[in-house]
This record gives structure tokens, sequence and C-alpha cells, in this order.
């Protein structure tokens, strides 16, 4: 059974949870919070001494399986200290290892792959009574019954899918999250408005392959249905969705999406490489030129438009001739912004048994220089910025500097400025004042004194 906020349980201490990986794992990791506090928990930093650990894990690449491996290396120590905590890992390393993480690591009690993440409480609750250790790892399964969690007041995420049909040689998502499964058009939009009356001013739209949207519903729908369904909205400010392919990324979707006044003017759009030999043996679908002519069709409708991307060095068999045509397209398209990574080989994608795998000190020198390349073009394009006032959304006081709130625009770029009292989850308006790779320094013009009112800023 699942144990829910209403659920009349005792009060068993306290939890920790550890999130690792993509927006897909933090809203798996809400609704995981949700479930441990309704089981009377309450949340710990002392990952120590917490009656329940819960490591919510990501295997895209190989250095987040070792930062798990690493850490529950910790626990063999902790366990020792407190035998009765409960050590759980769940998600994407769970789903891929299974059995052998029992076997690797005595001190954890608990795995759950990414379609029994539900069951954590009622699994939970066998591990303290002393029914043993338990693996769950089901190939299917979902949580679309289970309604999102926001931890913050202002924004939200709503997967409206879970799983990928795509099957890229170099990505092991399929093998761990399954294949497409789309939640009906309604459930989201009936979602997504449920989070806006709460003052959830900021939705985005989460899915493996999110522009891959509805192709399994019945009957069928498209993403472009969806985001004409979410136009109008109300209290939805601004509409954000991560991540598109885009050899699915169709004309009627970027119609909709210029029509639609709260979409963002940002889309993260994987290129992965630029060369079309490396994309097809990627199993990618597109062309280098393919993907141009959608980031120009995209730019030509959507004014002001800030694109980022994905790109892997060093995938087997990728030449110099090669990688140097990926650094082309970049000059090219001109991305605002760029996660850049040398390929890593995970086991079961056949890119891990294709034989002519490039050197590690290959991968990264060209990854160094793709790095130098995109910082070059994000440092212009935001130097042309400079000067103008931006609408930022408020996201808290910085981490480094409680002196000053950071937010992001529209266009997904951050922006730190100093102020007073608390705007987190107000709009601001903020005049650009120093630039760097990763965003802004600025200087605030006005601000909300609550949604929709606004304030000049002390002079």
């Amino acid at each position: 059974m699942l144990a829910t906020p209403e659920t009349t349980v005792p009060r068993l201490g306290s939890y920790y949870l550890q999130t690792y990986g993509c927006q897909m794992n933090q809203y798996d990791s809400e609704l995981l919070a949700w479930m441990l506090e309704g089981m009377g928990l309450a949340a710990s930093d002392d990952a120590e001494r917490a009656d329940v650990a819960v490591f919510n894990t990501c295997c895209i690449r190989d250095n987040a399986d070792q930062k798990v491996y690493g850490r529950m290396g910790d626990f063999k120590r902790y366990k020792a200290q407190h035998p009765r905590q409960v050590l759980a890992v769940v998600g994407c390393l769970a789903q891929k290892d299974g059995e052998d993480f029992l076997n690797r690591f005595p001190q954890v009690d608990l795995v759950l792959g990414t379609h029994n993440v539900r069951e954590l409480p009622e699994m939970v609750l066998k591990v303290q009574s002393g029914e043993g250790r338990f693996v769950r790892a089901e190939k299917q399964g979902d949580t679309f019954d289970l309604l999102a969690r926001p931890t913050r007041r202002f924004s939200a995420m709503v997967t409206i899918s879970m799983g990928c049909d795509q099957w890229c040689t170099f990505c092991i998502v399929p093998y761990v999250r399954g294949r497409l499964k789309s939640k009906p058009v309604l459930q989201v939009v009936s979602e997504v408005r449920r989070l806006a009356r709460e003052g959830h001013r900021e939705v985005l739209l989460l899915g493996q392959n999110v522009n891959d949207y509805g192709r399994d519903l019945e009957p069928r729908s498209d993403f472009a249905d969806l985001i004409d369904a979410l136009r109008g909205a109300p209290g939805l400010d601004r509409l954000r969705f991560t991540s598109p392919h885009p050899a699915y990324f169709t004309q009627r979707v970027i119609e909709a999406m210029a029509a639609n006044p709260a979409m963002c003017e940002h889309v993260h759009l994987p290129l992965q490489a630029g060369d079309d030999q490396v994309l097809k043996r990627m199993k990618r679908g597109y062309t280098g030129a393919e993907f141009l002519d959608l980031a120009a069709r995209m730019r030509g409708a959507i004014p002001g438009l800030a694109l980022s991307t994905d790109i892997i060095v060093g995938f087997p068999g990728e030449t110099e001739e090669q990688f140097q045509r990926t650094l082309d397209l970049v000059r090219q398209a001109r991305f605002d912004s760029a996660f850049m990574f040398a390929y890593s080989p995970r086991p079961g994608t056949p890119g891990a048994l294709f034989k002519d795998q490039i050197p590690e000190d290959e991968r990264l020198d060209r990854l160094y220089r793709l790095i130098e390349l995109q910082n070059s073009i994000s440092m212009e394009l935001n130097a042309i910025r400079l000067g103008r006032v931006a609408e930022v959304l408020v996201e808290g006081p910085s981490k480094k500097d409680a002196s000053r709130y950071t937010g992001r625009t529209r266009c997904g770029r951050l922006v730190h400025f100093e102020a007073e009292g608390d705007l987190t989850g107000l709009m601001a308006r903020v005049r650009l004042e120093q630039h760097f790779t990763w965003g802004f320094v600025g200087e605030l013009q006005e601000h909300e004194t609550r949604p929709g009112d606004w304030s000049r800023a002390a002079a």
C-alpha cells in the first residue's frame, strides 16, 4: 500500500534524500520526499544519522555511476554505527544494476528501479520489520496517477511522458526508463492548471523525448496539441519543456509555441554531433543541415529565441575531420550555451560494443577545444545584451552571496542582482551590467510586490 500524507502512520524519524542527474530525477525525488513525509518522516541533512537514506541515481555517464558507488562506501561505516538505518538506492542506476547492487554493497537494504519508485514506503517498512533486503526493478510501470509535488512555491515540473523509443546508440535511457508512455492530454492540462492556481507561475514539462509526446495515445495526439491546450491557463506566466529531439520537432510545434504567450523563448535542442556520418552512427535521424534549418525556422517564428544544446565528442570512430565539422556547425548555430561531454561508453548500449573507441586523451582534447569555442560564443552573445532590461523570475538568494538574488530570464539566462526584502517567486526587471559565460550581474530597476503589482526600485 502506498502511504500518503493523509494516511495515519506512526512517526518513524527522519529521512535523507540525495538526487543525481536530470530534471526527471528531480521530479521523482519530489514524489519520493512526499511519500517519505507521508510515512511520518522529517527531512534531514544528516546522511549518517537519518533513519532512512535514499539515493535517487543517474547512469547516463560513467562518472554518475562512480559518484554513487563512492557514496555507498561511506555507508559501510554509517551502518555499522546505526544498524537500523534503511539505505535505499532508487532510479536509473538501480534499474541498470539491480541485484548486483545488493551483492556489491551489503550495506544497501533496498534497490528500486525507475518503474518501482512508488513502492518505497511499503518496502522501507518491510526492511524495518526485519523481512530482509529487497530488489524491485520491473521493466514497466509509471507514476502518472501521482500528482506533482513541487518543492518550490513558484515553479513546478510536470511529467508528460516517460521512456523513449529513439534508441540512440550512445544512450542508456530506453534501457532504464523503458519505451515511450504518454500521460493523457486532459490529465496534463488539469495538473498544470492546478499548479498555476496554487501559485506556481512557471511549469516545466518533462519527458525523455518530450516532443515525441502523444504518439502512443488513443486517440492519437502530439506535442503541438498539448501546447495549444495549455494556452491561456490562468496564472501560468511561463511554460518550458525539456528535452526535445530535433527529428520530432515539427512545424506545427513551432507554430504552437509562437502562439502561446506563456511559452518561454528558450529551447534546449540537443545536437550531439555536427558530422552526418557520426549522427547516422548515433542513430539520431537528422543531418547537420537539417538541424541548422530547424534552428533557423524556430528563430524566425520566435523572436529572441535562445538555443542551448548537448554535444558529445569522441564518439567511436569519430575522426579529427568529423570533429571539425562539429566545430563548424557550432560556429553556424551560435548556441547561447551548451552541455558538452566526452563520450562515455554505457554497458548494454550498441555504442559500447563498437570496436573503434577513441582514446581518452583524444576525447578530452576535443572536449577542451569545443568548450573554448562555445565559451567564446556565449560571451559574444551575452555582450550584445549588456544594457538591456530583462524580466527575471527570482529563484531566491544567491548560494554564494546572500546579499544578492538570483533568477532567470524567459530565455533561461541566469542573472544575479542586489535587492532588499524577500523577492523569491516574484518578477523583477534588471538592467544587465556585467556578462559572463554563465549569465549576468545586473542592477534592479523594479520588482513585483506581489504577482502583478510592480514597484520601482529605490534609487
